[in-house]
């Protein structure tokens, strides 16, 4: 079981995580993932309580998902299911072909997650069924005080619609070089904090991969500029990115401190084999001092 930072100013700030657990297929072997696990995983280890809302299958690979949950500091709220646990097939250029028609596609939503929840993590993924849309609304209406929407565009697997609608709910945006050139496309804005003011969010991320990332506030844009790193796997690295960011921005760090703790989650994770590894204490205590 991972150790959970302790440390009482993050006691009774609540998370929840919506979205797709599933195995990403490798070399024919299966890993588990999915962002909202990946972004639970390290937000739990920042201290604070992150519950997993997801579905996964009356099968192996459920078993195996929720035996990994069990046994972090998540709260997993995961329905079991008669359709198949999720997978993604990862090609050898590194893109992935989602499997459709499995677990993640028909989440529901318990009536345990009220009103006390600081932060709604979601992507748009998880919105390609009308039911998880539905369970999406549901949450929503229960009013989080924040809402991070780290985008995630899988090929196939979004409409414009879908990101128009992923712009609307955030409060907190999270996107790669890619995602943001999409997103652009699509609203006629090519200026992120342009954005900003129109789609009236407080927070804007968009990661450069070995680049670093460039973080915008009320305050203005920053970047920074991550070491070089010898790249083992890539996996997981923006989702630890994003819950180290979301954590700072809990906490009320400066946007420079927490743009610098999320960028060396971010090439930690990178620099280690699979999307679920443990942070180093410096990460951990990255907000200590604020915190105290």
């Amino acid at each position: 079981m991972l150790d959970k930072l302790n440390t009482t100013p993050l006691e009774g700030i609540r998370i929840v995580s919506f979205g797709e657990v599933l195995f990403d297929i490798i070399d024919n072997e299966p890993h588990l993932g999915g962002a909202p696990l990946n972004f639970a995983w390290y937000a739990s280890q920042m201290g604070a309580e992150v519950a997993l809302l997801s579905a996964v299958g009356n099968d192996l690979l459920g078993n195996r998902a929720l035996n990994t949950i069990q046994n972090s500091q998540i709260e997993p709220l995961i329905m079991r299911s008669e359709l198949p646990t999720g997978v993604a097939n990862v090609c050898s250029d590194g893109s992935f072909k989602i499997a459709r028609g499995k677990a993640w596609e028909n989440i529901s939503v318990p009536l345990s997650v009220g009103p006390e929840v600081q932060l709604l993590y979601f992507g748009s993924l998880a919105q390609v069924s009308e039911e998880n849309r539905s369970s999406l609304m549901t949450l929503l209406d229960r009013k989080p005080r924040s809402v991070l929407v780290d985008l995630n565009l899988r090929d196939d697997c979004y409409t414009n619609q879908t990101v128009e609608d992923c712009l609307y709910h955030a409060t907190i945006l999270k996107v790669n070089e890619n995602e943001w050139n999409v997103v652009s496309e699509i609203t006629g804005i090519d200026d992120p904090e342009t954005l900003m003011r129109q789609k009236h969010l407080n927070t804007m991320a968009v990661t450069k991969g070995e680049n670093g990332a460039t973080l915008y506030s009320a305050t203005g844009g920053i970047e920074f500029k991550t070491n070089e790193i010898d790249l083992i796997d890539h996996t997981g690295a923006g989702d630890a990115f994003s819950a180290v960011l979301a954590i700072g921005i809990l906490v009320n760090a400066p946007p420079a401190q927490a743009l610098a703790a999320s960028c060396k989650a971010g090439s930690i994770v990178a620099s280690k084999k699979g999307a679920l590894v443990k942070l180093p204490n410096d990460i951990l205590h990255a907000y200590q001092q604020i915190m105290n």
